[in-house]
């Protein structure tokens, strides 16, 4: 069970309500004072992720990118974790870098707050959504000085909570078909995650939010975005869960194969019976696929599944 019972996560239930997974809303959050969160004590967690002997992905649950832009970041994590503290957070401080820590949630002290966060939005999105969720992960961000990070959009239905320094993120209405044609979300589901474009004369219509200690916003699933840090360290930390492949994007798998027969498939939410029919059909077919294979849908012995059992056994127990 969690030990910290104050709570962490607040928004106005109507809010939440309105704009669960469809539009982004601000939150507010009680972790800016947090111990945890100080620059020195994530420096140490990043050298004990660096050097995870069980990382959840297969690369390492660490990224770091040094530099402006994307693509410098390549550099052996475990001597990097040999740093000593001191030059590591210098490092953060003076230079253009960006080190994202996932699953934090498997660390001591960052576990509680975790399961306290995540139980709390389930309190606000109703615990029977639980079961339309794959598994859950907290991520933590932590960005150099008037870093840019660039246009995209995320699988995870998420929450990022300011918690040092401030940036601001610019956020896109997804049912924007201007903004995000069908056929661009179809391709990030099946052939690319980099397939969302930025397109500068949409900007106008973009959803500003100006990110500082103590407030959060909500990103829903595929929500289109860019965020500009400001002139200081920025410390985010972001929770967020996995919704399972029926619920949300094997309808856009779907809609890719029908495009690639020649069928211009409704937009999704258009016709609820034929998303419904499409989405159910490309399941069972998965399904067969990994029968065949003898392939589980999801390994038991996943450590983010573990994580989930953990939080339906909390949240069962509230």
């Amino acid at each position: 069970m969690p030990v910290q019972q104050e709570s962490i996560v607040s928004c106005d239930r109507d809010v939440f309500s309105q704009n669960f997974n469809r539009l982004p809303h601000e939150v507010q959050h009680t972790l800016s004072g947090n111990p945890l969160f100080e620059l020195r004590a994530l420096a140490e967690l990043s050298q004990r992720i660096a050097t995870r002997e069980n990382p959840h992905h297969p690369k390492g649950d660490i990224h770091v990118e040094r530099g402006a832009s994307a693509g410098n970041s390549r550099l052996d994590l475990h001597d990097w974790a040999k740093t000593d503290l001191d030059s590591l957070v210098d490092e953060i401080e003076t230079g253009q870098t960006w080190i994202i820590l996932k699953h934090i949630e498997r660390e001591p002290g960052y576990r509680e707050v975790f399961e306290n966060c995540i139980c709390e939005i389930l309190d606000l999105a109703g615990k029977e959504i639980l079961e339309q969720i794959k598994w859950f992960e907290a991520i933590l961000f932590i960005t150099s000085p008037n870093r840019v990070t660039e246009y995209h959009i995320d699988r995870e239905c998420s929450w990022l909570f300011q918690i040092k320094g401030d940036k601001d993120i610019h956020f896109f209405d997804r049912a924007d078909k201007d903004v995000l044609p069908d056929a661009e979300l179809e391709k990030y589901w099946m052939v690319n995650n980099l397939s969302a474009v930025y397109k500068p004369e949409y900007e106008p219509r973009a959803m500003v939010y100006h990110l500082r200690p103590g407030i959060g916003v909500h990103s829903p699933v595929n929500t289109p975005h860019w965020l500009q840090n400001g002139d200081n360290v920025s410390i985010s930390l972001n929770i967020n869960f996995q919704f399972h492949e029926h619920v949300w994007e094997n309808l856009f798998k779907a809609n890719y194969y029908l495009r690639r027969a020649g069928i211009t498939p409704s937009s999704p939410g258009r016709h609820p019976v034929a998303d419904r029919f499409k989405r159910y059909a490309y399941t069972a077919v998965q399904d067969i696929r990994r029968k065949v294979k003898d392939n589980p849908v999801i390994p038991s012995h996943n450590e983010a599944r573990r994580q989930y059992y953990r939080i339906a056994e909390i949240v069962g127990s509230r």
